[in-house]
C-alpha cells in the first residue's frame, strides 16, 4: 500500500517511529506533486503543507483543487494533532485547517476525547483511533547521575523538567509560580525552551529605543532571574544528544499546555520512564488517567502544586505505569494498528 504525505520530512520522529515499522510505503513531497498510484493521501499538520507558513488566498484555492484531485483517486485521511495552530492562528489558518478537514474522508484521533468531538463534528467521515507511539528509536537515555554530573546538577538534587516550547506567558507563568512556590530544597527546573520577552507593547516604545530599549532590559532581566543552579534554562531548539541528557537527568515531567488536544510530551516521558504531571484537557487528560500519573488543572497553580508533590511521592516509592499499558504504546504496535486501519478503510 502506498501512502503520500504531502509535507517536508519533520523533525518531530512521531511518523519515522511508525514508518519504521510498518508494511506500508510512505513518501514525503510536496502536496503539488501528487500522483494516481497513491492509495492514501495523509496530512497531519496542515500547517506543513505550506512550510509552516501563512497560505495566501490563492494558495488554499489551489489546494482544495488538489484535494478534489486527490479524492479521484485515493482516500483523505487526516490525523488530527491539533484543534488549531499551536502558535496562534490567523483567518487563513484557520480556512486552512477547515478545508483539510471538510475533505477528510478519514479521521485518525489520538484518543477517545478527539473521536468524540470530532464525530459529532463530521458524522459522515470514518473515525479511528490509534495511538501514539514511544520515542524509543530516536533517544538515548542516559545514567542519570552521569547526566547530571555533564549538565553541572547536584545528584541529590530533586530535578523538575518541562521539555518541548514553552508556548504562552500563561504556561510560563503557570510553570514558574508553581515551582517558586514549592516547598523542597535543592530544586532545580529544567524548561527547553522558553519565552523571556514582554508580553506588551506600547505606543513609542521604537522611539525610546533610540535610548533605552525597554524589551532588551525586560527580557535581560527575566534571564538574569533565571540563572542556574536553580534554573537551567534555553530560549530556542535544543539539540537533541543536550535534550537527552537533560531527560535522563530529570526526576519528575511536566507537560506545560494550558488548552490542547495532544502532547507528544507524554509519550517522551514514558520513553524516559519518568512520572509525568499532565493537564486535564483533550486526549492528555484521559492518557494521563490511564497510566494512573498526576493530573492538574491548567488554570489553578495549587493545582499543579499537588501534582507535583504526587508525582515526587509516586517516584520516590517506586511507581510507574503497568507494562501491559505501555505496550499499545510501543512503536510497533502502533504501527500494526495504523496498518490495520489503512487496510480495513481501503475494504470498506
Amino acid at each position: 500500500m502506498k501512502i503520500f504525505l504531502p509535507f517536508k520530512k519533520e523533525l518531530n520522529p512521531y511518523l519515522e517511529e511508525i514508518i519504521a515499522f510498518s508494511d506500508n510505503s510512505f513518501n514525503y513531497s510536496s502536496y503539488d506533486e501528487y500522483d494516481g498510484s497513491y492509495d492514501i493521501v495523509n496530512i497531519h499538520w496542515p500547517e506543513a503543507l505550506f512550510q509552516w507558513k501563512e497560505p495566501t488566498e490563492s494558495e488554499l484555492k489551489t489546494l482544495e483543487e488538489q484535494m478534489i484531485l486527490w479524492k479521484k483517486g485515493s482516500l483523505l485521511v487526516y490525523t488530527k494533532h491539533d484543534y488549531q495552530r499551536n502558535k496562534g492562528t490567523t483567518v487563513n489558518f484557520s480556512k486552512l485547517f477547515e478545508l483539510v478537514e471538510k475533505y477528510t474522508d478519514v479521521f485518525i484521533h489520538l484518543g477517545q476525547f478527539s473521536k468524540d468531538l470530532y464525530s459529532r463534528r463530521y458524522p459522515k467521515a470514518i473515525h479511528e483511533i490509534v495511538n501514539h507511539p514511544l520515542y524509543k528509536n530516536h533517544f538515548e537515555i542516559h545514567d542519570k547521575i552521569k547526566a547530571r554530573k555533564q549538565l553541572g546538577i547536584n545528584e541529590n538534587a530533586t530535578v523538575i523538567i518541562v521539555p518541548g516550547t514553552i508556548r504562552t506567558y500563561q504556561e510560563r507563568d503557570l510553570i514558574l509560580n508553581a515551582f517558586k512556590d514549592l516547598k523542597l530544597p535543592g530544586k532545580v527546573l529544567i524548561c527547553t525552551n522558553v519565552h523571556s520577552e514582554i508580553r506588551f507593547d506600547f505606543p513609542g516604545r521604537v522611539k525610546l529605543k533610540r535610548v533605552f530599549d525597554v524589551k532588551n532590559y525586560l527580557v535581560d532581566k527575566f534571564r538574569s532571574k533565571h540563572q542556574p543552579p536553580k534554573y537551567l534554562f534555553t530560549y530556542g531548539m535544543v539539540p537533541r544528544k543536550e535534550l537527552e541528557l537533560k531527560m535522563s537527568a530529570a526526576d519528575l515531567v511536566i507537560i506545560p499546555r494550558i488548552n490542547t488536544l495532544n502532547s507528544g510530551l507524554v509519550f517522551l516521558g514514558l520513553t524516559y520512564d519518568k512520572i509525568t504531571v499532565g493537564p486535564a484537557c483533550g486526549n492528555i487528560r484521559e492518557q494521563i488517567i490511564e497510566l494512573g500519573y498526576p493530573l492538574f488543572d491548567p488554570k489553578s497553580i495549587s493545582s499543579l502544586k499537588k501534582a507535583i508533590y504526587k508525582g515526587l511521592e509516586m517516584k520516590n516509592e517506586g511507581k510507574q505505569s503497568h507494562p501491559e499499558i505501555l505496550k499499545k504504546y510501543e512503536s510497533e504496535n502502533v504501527a500494526r494498528e495504523m496498518d490495520r486501519v489503512f487496510k480495513n478503510i481501503l475494504n470498506r
